[in-house]
């Protein structure tokens, strides 16, 4: 199995999410090398190890080693590439103060050259997955004399330093192994330079499967961009609900506040004339765009297109509160075909999914939002209540559909036709009215800033849930209003409230 650095982070924190401390995966890597060098050398007492180790993690993951292999009878030796009072991972740091405190293994911190003449292992435990820019001293100086050595055996821990793990691209020098053991999964770059990683051995460091089969707060700290410092005007998300009729005005208004407290610089709503008025009494914040009928008619389709090409919105989100009178799924229908025809992002939810039938060939570009009822009416089919067993049911009607299908459930179900993933958040109470145009104009803004409507139909769940899940768990109302309330804390420092709501701790 292959695994960016990135899809690795997200699979840490997530193991954060459910308990896991780092600290016991660092104890884990670092074992796993020892391991893999004990049945490579055999547990002779005078063969002499050197392990080169950094400041970060991979470092950490090399004092992990040193500890278990003088455990086995070999002379380490640990070069620190910095001063200890250098060392910036708590993780790390918290393994190298075992170690100062014992005898059997050897820790020199690195200044003009290593005494490697005599070692028959070195072990590369310098960068890892962090390398970035051109290798510079001492880490430069460190990498040459080992790759200079004459050692029996040379090992990286997940990488070797210098070698980029995604692309296979050298920063300057990379350490030439003989056996590079990474965790977990092969990282893309390595296959591209057998080289310099010799064989490949994937080290299991028990990483649970919920934490990539589930969407978890690691999912939002990596894959969502942070906003960036030259942000302007709609820049971070234009959003435009179509949306509201004579009779319903809340539910678009709810997905237009929603899409603003997940971080859409714009939110319009083109209602009609009649409900503009109240609409636009929600809020100074949402921007009413009205047309001269009742509810959605064809007539109004080219005033709507009008709206479309003057404010370009990055998201369309078609349904919340437009009935489902013939004329209104007529011209929702002609409004998809239009969302397609320009390769428009889209979001389609409430009445307009009466317009999706299985067989009619959507885009990847578009997530639909039924319910359990509303997906089995387009499926044909019933579920069985598993969500295990019903994920493949989903996958199947995205592959058909060509669409990314979010099917709202008590353990939500995301796919594309390929990709799969659940969500475990949210509770009963928010069966309630309004929280599902709320997750749709969450989901409307990660689509704006992502830019894949898979992942962001995932994450979007996952963010309504946790907030309507930390409300229950704080004795609070939990209703469309105070989870938009509470949706921007969420966006901020995911781990931190998933950890409060589920493991009652923020340490």
């Amino acid at each position: 199995m292959e695994i960016t650095t990135r899809d690795m982070r997200i699979l840490e924190l997530n193991c954060v999410a459910i308990g896991i401390p780092l600290r016991l995966l660092m104890e884990a890597a670092g074992k796993s090398v020892a391991d893999e060098v004990v049945r490579r050398a055999g547990s002779y007492t005078n063969s002499r190890v050197i392990i080169l180790a950094g400041k970060g993690g991979n470092g950490g993951d090399g004092l992990v080693a040193a500890r278990y292999l003088a455990s086995r009878g070999f002379k380490v030796t640990v070069y620190l590439a910095y001063d200890p009072k250098l060392i910036d991972h708590p993780d790390t740091k918290f393994n190298y103060e075992i170690l100062s405190r014992m005898g059997s293994v050897e820790i020199v911190v690195f200044e003009d050259h290593l005494v490697i003449n005599e070692s028959d292992i070195i072990i590369d435990a310098l960068l890892g997955t962090g390398v970035k820019g051109e290798i510079r001293d001492p880490l430069k100086r460190m990498i040459e004399e080992s790759n200079n050595s004459i050692a029996k055996l040379r090992v990286a821990v997940d990488t070797p330093s210098g070698l980029n793990p995604d692309t296979g691209e050298v920063h300057g020098i990379a350490f030439k192994a003989d056996l590079t053991i990474t965790f977990h999964g092969v990282k893309p770059g390595l296959l591209k330079r057998r080289d310099l990683t010799g064989e490949i051995i994937v080290a299991n460091i028990g990483i649970p499967p919920e934490t990539w089969i589930y969407a978890g707060p690691g999912d939002v700290e990596v894959l969502l961009p942070k906003r960036p410092r030259d942000a302007h005007k709609g820049s971070m998300g234009k959003i435009m609900v179509i949306g509201g009729s004579n009779r319903f005005t809340g539910a678009p208004t709810l997905a237009a506040l929603a899409s603003l407290a997940s971080g859409a610089d714009l939110a319009y709503i083109v209602t009609p004339t009649s409900t503009r008025n109240i609409i636009a009494s929600y809020s100074p914040e949402i921007i009413t765009l009205p047309y001269d009928e009742p509810y959605l008619k064809p007539s109004v389709l080219d005033k709507i297109i009008e709206y479309i090409d003057r404010i370009k919105p990055h998201v369309l989100i078609i349904g919340p509160g437009l009935g489902d009178e013939p004329d209104t799924l007529d011209t929702v229908s002609k409004l998809i075909d239009i969302v397609l025809d320009r390769g428009m992002f889209a979001v389609i939810d409430a009445d307009a999914l009466k317009t999706i039938k299985m067989g009619r060939k959507l885009s990847k570009s578009i997530v639909i939002t039924p319910h359990r009822g509303e997906f089995m009416r387009i499926y044909g089919g019933t579920l069985f209540n598993d969500p295990f067993r019903d994920a493949e049911i989903v996958k199947r009607v995205a592959d058909d559909l060509n669409t990314v299908i979010l099917l709202k459930a008590p353990v939500d179900i995301v796919s594309d036709g390929v990709r799969v993933k659940l969500n475990r958040t949210g509770n009963p109470y928010m069966s309630i009215g309004g929280t599902g145009d709320v997750l749709t104009g969450i989901v409307a803004v990660m689509i704006a800033q992502i830019k894949d409507t898979f992942i962001a139909a995932y994450i979007g769940a996952y963010i309504n849930g946790l907030a309507g899940d930390y409300l229950l768990k704080n004795n609070r109302f939990v209703s469309p209003l105070e989870i938009i309330k509470t949706i921007p804390s969420i966006i901020r420092k995911p781990l931190d409230y998933h950890r409060i709501v589920y493991l009652n701790s923020k340490d």
